[in-house]
């Protein structure tokens, strides 16, 4: 592995090589501008592996440029699904570091860097995260951005929460190198992988928004939740048995939840998660907006008007809310 050297101000120090992965099937107009996000990174010292997984959309016609880029390398294999397009990044990983890029999200220009000074500066760490908002039929919108420290990030895994949003991690290859996704999870398989990395190792999230996830109402997990929650329920029964604790498949999700949140896999709690960032950030106004974007979502349901309620009453009457009805824990699916 290369020598870790520290970056300058600006970032254009070479430091270490970091792999960033991209798992690319059917990403149509996306792929471009998702690439792109990462060519034109700050941080210039990478090492592109794309795995396509047996896309028929096309979408390759449209990065065929780009991929001229020295720094991308390609494979193409028949599509066998995300966990083992991963696992086969993650037998060829060059870099100290690697990241994840899912294929229709947008890396903000900085993020590596910021990721990779993190690792830099905190050698003990296996992973870094990063805050994100969402893209909601093409509008940026509900960012966060609180941070979360080493115990903050324990306490959440022994929740049966992510520390953060998935593809915004960075992870360091001598601490996880041996790791892999489990194959038989075609949901939930990222939670899986973080989840068992944090329960031996530390991990942060920065307290910045660097990254946009896309939210694709037509996915597969999106229109089948049945189909998504037995894979859901399958990486939670796991975390059970390596804990030594006893599987109780009703434990895992006791809130109440509205038709339209199961479909989308509770959208509004990201949005809630939102608010509260931006109150604790005192821009009130920014609260209200996010707010209002959540209720537009489902205009008939009234799940979807809580971020509003939390951007018009106090915070502290936020909390005790919070307190009385246990929060459910954020999985946005595509």
């Amino acid at each position: 592995m290369s020598q870790a050297r520290p970056l300058n101000a600006e970032g254009t120090a070479e430091g270490p090589l970091v792999t960033v992965v991209m798992c690319v099937y059917n990403a149509g107009s996306y792929f471009r501008p998702s690439l792109l996000s990462i060519i034109d990174q700050t941080y210039r010292n990478l090492d592109i592996l794309i795995i396509d997984d047996g896309s028929t959309d096309g979408c390759f016609s449209s990065v065929q440029d780009l991929l001229a880029d020295e720094r991308v390398r390609v494979i193409h294999q028949a599509n066998s699904g995300k966990p083992v397009a991963v696992n086969r990044a993650l037998d060829r990983i060059r870099g100290e570091f690697y990241a994840i890029q899912d294929a229709d999200d947008i890396s903000y220009p900085t993020r590596i860097q910021k990721q990779v000074r993190a690792l830099l500066n905190n050698p003990h760490l296996a992973a870094v995260f990063c805050g994100n908002e969402l893209i909601i039929d093409g509008r940026f919108m509900a960012p966060v951005f609180a941070p979360k420290s080493e115990d903050d990030c324990q306490s959440v895994i022994r929740a049966f929460q992510m520390p953060a949003l998935d593809p915004t991690g960075m992870f360091r290859m001598s601490l996880v190198g041996d790791m892999r996704f489990e194959p038989s999870l075609k949901v939930a398989e990222t939670c899986d992988y973080i989840w068992r990395i944090g329960e031996v190792h530390p991990m942060i999230v920065l307290g910045e928004c660097l990254y946009a996830y896309r939210i694709l109402p037509n996915s597969l997990t999106r229109r089948a939740p049945t189909w998504r929650k037995q894979f859901e329920v399958a990486a939670f029964r796991r975390a059970c048995e390596r804990r030594g604790l006893r599987f109780e498949a009703e434990c895992e999700d006791s809130g109440h939840r509205s038709h339209n949140s199961v479909l989308d896999n509770n959208i509004a709690a990201h949005f809630m998660r939102s608010v509260l960032d931006w109150r604790r950030s005192n821009r009130r106004l920014s609260a209200l907006r996010t707010g209002w974007q959540c209720a537009c979502l489902h205009p008939a349901d009234p799940h979807y008007y809580k971020a509003l309620v939390y951007a018009l009453i106090s915070p502290s009457t936020v909390r005790r809310l919070r307190r009385t009805f246990l929060a459910t824990p954020l999985e946005t699916a595509k």
